[in-house]
């Protein structure tokens, strides 16, 4: 598993207001949204024309993390009202390695009560064809 990080500025030139600098940033994370990324604004809210936005993606493999990261800069450059003038990303790696110190989740005596709901007759068919 890959998670690509990043973190943008968009230059909003022709905002007056932060009324007209928020309506231009929903107008981005509705269309970023439609590819399933949420952006968040994590600098930047006090200003009229900059907003220093971030966001994760995760891909299968190296290469699909980046492509999904580019693509979502591809679109904020894109936006409506707004300039990237800065960008840097990361991708991160998260193996089997990594994953093989996970650690059960939940109380182990609680296992046998989240199966109450699961009918007796399931319970007894046998899993192999």
């Amino acid at each position: 598993m890959f998670v690509g990080v990043c973190r943008l500025t968009l230059r909003v030139v022709q905002s007056h207001s932060l009324k007209e600098k928020r309506a231009v940033l929903r107008r981005l994370r509705d269309r970023v949204a439609e590819v399933g990324v949420t952006l968040r604004e994590v600098g930047g809210a006090d200003t009229w024309q900059r907003a220093d936005l971030g966001f994760a993606v995760v891909g299968q493999d190296r290469d699909d993390a980046t492509a999904a990261v580019r693509r979502v800069v591809g679109l904020c450059a894109q936006a409506a009202g707004g300039e990237v003038t800065a960008v840097r990303h990361e991708v991160l790696g998260f193996g089997e390695d990594w994953f093989a110190a996970a650690q059960p989740y939940g109380k182990p005596e609680d296992a046998d009560a989240d199966a109450a709901w699961i009918p007796a007759a399931w319970r007894e068919e046998d899993p192999t064809p």
